[in-house]
């Protein structure tokens, strides 16, 4: 997402979903939180209301319709890559980073556009040993997009972390993106899911317009990727 896109059209959308449904006090922000909002805690207790609810969501597709993104999604099965010999020393964690590292300089390239890489922070030394991971990332390159090419699109050595108290629009969009998307890629490996209604929107929305996708329309490798 590009600045000005969260900054103009995102957040005062957001910041207005939670004054007018939530009673936000600008004293005290409240901040989309995925696993907040589907246990009805703090907050989000007021959800528990069927009309209020209803409308909650409604307001969160819009949000999520009206505004201009796009999404890549990296899923790892780490089951099944424990039986593979070369995964043996992996950190999941790390190794997704750098597949979405890889996908969003190909994504760059398309636009010939240049961009950052901003993070939700953990605090503390898994913040540490992701930003070293990040800089083995663009010192190394991988297979398919070499060191040059991510240096040329990802200027920055260093990941933007930003943290759940920062109220960043952007990182809570992402929040409340990634079990919906992260569902679909299940469903396309042939796991059995079950959607709910707010997931189905959300997947709809996701296929149609925001995933990711090569310039013939092809999605999966692009918005979606998943290993083994």
């Amino acid at each position: 997402m590009q600045i000005n896109e969260a900054r103009d059209n995102l957040a005062p959308r957001f910041a207005s979903l939670k004054a007018d449904v939530l009673n936000h006090d600008p004293d005290d922000p409240i901040i989309l939180h995925r696993k907040k909002i589907v246990k009805f805690t703090g907050p989000f207790s007021v959800l528990r209301d069927d009309g209020l609810r209803a409308t909650f969501d409604g307001r969160i597709i819009e949000a999520m319709t009206a505004c201009e993104y796009r999404v890549i999604t990296a899923l790892i099965d780490k089951k099944a890559m424990l039986g593979k010999a070369t995964w043996a020393n992996k950190e999941p964690y790390h190794y997704l980073m750098e597949v979405l590292v890889e996908k969003y300089v190909q994504f760059l390239e398309r636009r010939n556009d240049i961009g950052d890489i901003m993070p939700e922070g953990r605090l503390g030394k898994k913040d540490e040993r992701l930003q070293a991971a990040f800089i083995r990332t663009k010192s190394r390159g991988t297979y398919y997009v070499p060191r040059a090419r991510m240096q040329a699109r990802v200027p920055s050595s260093n990941l933007k972390f930003r943290y759940k108290r920062d109220n960043i629009a952007g990182l809570q969009l992402a929040d409340l993106l990634a079990h919906p998307s992260h569902m679909l890629i299940r469903e396309r490996m042939g796991h059995a899911m079950h959607l709910g209604d707010f997931c189905q929107q959300v997947g709809t929305l996701l296929r149609q317009e925001k995933y990711d996708r090569s310039n013939s329309g092809t999605i999966v490798g692009y918005g979606m990727k998943w290993l083994p």
